[in-house]
């Protein structure tokens, strides 16, 4: 009797120990079947690439010809970025503008490059780095010849900057090559000879030569010669000294002499005006100044006097109107009177270059604020 209660303790027991146990312990969830086959990857995305959106805007109107009487109306209308430019110059159809920088690469070694614009947009047509460590000296009139000049200063070639850079002409002339120009009608390139003082005269587009021009004197060790405004004449500058030489006779007409150094001069379109800026003595005070010559007499005709010494100088199309880069601003000036007509104002530093279109309707200034401004007047 007494073994079968202890039995039955024991059972009892051991049930209520089991449900005592099963109480206390938490519920866990099965693990999840693994799955062992490959994930798939998320599949990669490539950008596309940009797609110029058409302006929706309103096209500007035509511009009107810039005149002494509207010329206090013109507006800066478009504005690119441009970085030390040396030289700025017009296609003869004023459809393109082309610019001639000189920067550093990353060794500090300078170098050049030629950039092709749009004359109406500013957008970028073509820019090219001068080969063979060269210098870009002059683009031509069509807007697509650029000379360049060795850096030995021994040879010159001319490039075509519409054609991948090809070269159509390439002369070893035996001197020093001091500058090159072309003719703004695209006739004729200049070669200048530093050793010899003279001019070579060069045939477009076959290269030859087609005369020397010489005669010019100076004791300075420095000059230029070449095209400046018209295709009639040559114009040498030395220092504080202008002198023209005529193209089919060589002859060389009056010597125009400054106080100071000449920064710039331009011949009218038609040869009868020379404008040069330099200082000069006026009513006992010197001042910076833009004189303007008569071509034929070498009398001066009227002084423009300035605040600032002027960079640049340039005639409009008809030669009435004469755009002076005077200091930030860019004035336009009334070469029968020398009246003064517009300053424009927008450029945050020293206006290094103005240039008229030959069309008449713009005016293009670039300066050291790296922004190159097309100026015109809109019928409005």
């Amino acid at each position: 009797m007494k073994r079968t209660n202890a039995f039955l303790f024991s059972v009892i027991s051991l049930i209520m120990i089991l449900a005592l146990a099963s109480c206390s312990l938490p519920t866990i969830t099965p693990p999840a079947e693994y799955d062992t086959s490959t994930p798939e990857l998320p599949t990669e995305t490539m950008l596309p690439s940009a797609t110029p959106v058409p302006a929706t805007s309103t096209p500007l109107p035509q511009p009107l010809a810039i005149n002494a009487d509207n010329a206090a109306k013109l507006l800066p209308i478009l504005k690119g970025p441009a970085s030390n430019v040396q030289q700025m110059s017009w296609s003869a159809d004023g459809k393109t503008l082309g610019l001639i920088s000189q920067n550093i690469d990353a060794n500090g070694n300078s170098t050049f490059s030629a950039t092709i614009l749009s004359g109406t947009e500013l957008t970028l047509k073509a820019v090219w780095l001068a080969p063979n460590n060269g210098q870009f000296a002059a683009i031509g009139a069509d807007g697509c010849k650029a000379a360049a000049i060795s850096s030995d200063m021994r040879s010159v070639d001319v490039y075509d900057l519409c054609d991948s850079l090809r070269d159509i002409i390439s002369l070893t002339p035996g001197y020093t090559v001091g500058n090159v120009t072309f003719s703004p009608d695209g006739k004729y390139m200049t070669v200048s000879d530093y050793d010899n003082m003279a001019a070579n005269l060069i045939n477009l587009p076959d290269g030859s030569l087609n005369k020397t021009l010489n005669g010019f004197t100076t004791a300075a060790p420095v000059f230029t010669v070449g095209f400046k405004g018209e295709s009639s004449d040559l114009v040498w500058k030395a220092r504080a000294t202008i002198q023209l030489q005529n193209l089919a006779s060589g002859a060389l007409g009056p010597a125009f002499s400054h106080e100071d150094f000449v920064s710039d001069y331009q011949v009218s379109p038609d040869g009868t005006v020379l404008a040069s800026a330099a200082g000069k003595t006026i009513d006992g005070d010197f001042k910076p100044a833009v004189t303007l010559w008569n071509t034929a007499s070498g009398s001066e005709l009227r002084t423009l006097v300035l605040e600032n010494p002027a960079q640049s100088v340039s005639f409009s199309a008809d030669g009435t109107l004469l755009a002076v880069a005077e200091g930030n601003d860019v004035q336009v000036w009334e070469t029968a009177s020398g009246n003064l007509l517009a300053t424009l104002k927008a450029h945050t530093a020293a206006v290094s270059i103005v240039a008229f279109s030959p069309d008449g309707n713009s005016l293009a200034s670039v300066g050291q604020d790296n922004q190159l401004i097309l100026w015109q007047v809109l019928p409005w």
